[in-house]
């Protein structure tokens, strides 16, 4: 939509994203990753250690990354909660928009759930200093807030084309996707007479009720037919059982306050539940639900465009308030003259 608009894009990325986006023009950066314990809860020690090696690589890097972005000479930067491209672009003078949905952890007014507290001033202190004093804030959500600043605008969830695509159905089983291992959820799933199709866990397999499938091509297809989603509580995936309207049981990565964020949402909006610790009865209790669900999904409407056609209102707002500092500068150089 951006090139459609007309703009020429630089992308600057790291990771999965570089096989998603390798058709644009690319510099290839280095990330900061998530590192957990054999619990599978976030481990913030191991990864504020672990990511060390990144200050170094950008240290090492700087200059280069520096001159191939002032070659490009952008007029704008948009960000995805990426920490070191802002600050090569406040040293180059160029105007910056955060585009994510972390921020909504600071301009929402939510309560921090009980043993949230550490995570939650870890989360949303990382969250100011990934973007700092950002021209424009626009901020991803599926529930609407309102703010009196004029900086920040609140917009629906982004849903990626070939989820579009998909024409859903209500089928006869649940997808269920995992960011780390979870046998303890995977045995309660055992006990109940629903079938469940597991990815996450990069295998091929079936376990009795569960069938375990490697991320391919089909799995759009099998998110739009299945009855309900159920899988870690991160942003992608609820977007994409919102817009299918597919019941959604959020399972948060302890200590990772965004994601117990997301679940608590979810519930509160009547799209689904969640447990940390998910039990039997937590379980049935969702599934004799789901037509409670289902028919809050319906309710809810949104545009998946709108976040880029804000960004893109945002970047006209700001190219016309360019184009009238520099007549202002010019008239009163005639004034002078």
């Amino acid at each position: 939509m951006l090139q459609r608009a007309g703009h020429n894009l630089k992308v600057v990325t790291y990771g999965q994203s570089i096989g998603q986006l390798e058709d644009y023009d690319l510099i290839r950066i280095r990330g900061i990753k998530l590192y957990y314990d054999g619990q599978g809860r976030l481990s913030l020690l191991k990864s504020l250690f672990r990511n060390l090696g990144v200050l170094a690589y950008y240290a090492k890097s700087w200059k280069g990354l520096r001159r191939q972005l002032a070659e490009f000479s952008p007029d704008v930067l948009i960000v995805n909660f990426e920490p070191f491209a802002p600050l090569i672009a406040r040293s180059l003078k160029v105007p910056i928009v955060s585009f994510d949905n972390q921020h909504a952890l600071l301009y929402f007014h939510l309560p921090v759930p009980k043993g949230c507290g550490w995570s939650a001033w870890f989360t949303k202190t990382a969250i100011r200093l990934v973007v700092r004093r950002a021209e424009h804030y626009v901020i991803m959500a599926f529930t609407p807030s309102a703010t009196d600043d004029r900086q920040v605008h609140v917009v629906p969830l982004v849903v990626q084309d070939e989820i579009r695509q998909v024409r859903p159905t209500t089928g006869s089983k649940v997808l269920v996707y995992l960011k780390r291992p979870n046998s303890r959820f995977l045995e309660v799933l055992k006990r109940t007479d629903q079938q469940f199709l597991v990815y996450g866990y990069n295998t091929a397999a079936t376990d009795g009720n569960l069938t375990y499938r490697m991320f391919s091509d089909r799995m759009p297809g099998e998110l739009g037919a299945c009855k309900a989603v159920m899988g870690t509580a991160g942003m992608s995936l609820i977007s994409e059982a919102v817009w299918l309207k597919k019941p959604f049981f959020g399972i948060p990565v302890k200590n990772e306050f965004e994601q117990m964020w997301n679940a608590t949402l979810i519930r509160q909006s009547n799209f689904g539940d969640f447990s940390e610790e998910p039990t039997k009865e937590a379980v049935d209790h969702f599934f004799r639900h789901l037509d409670e669900y289902r028919r809050s999904l319906e309710e809810y409407r949104f545009d998946a465009d709108a976040a880029v056609k804000k960004l893109l209102e945002v970047i006209e707002r700001r190219r016309e308030g360019k184009e009238l500092a520099a007549r202002d500068i010019r008239a009163r150089r005639l004034g002078a003259d």
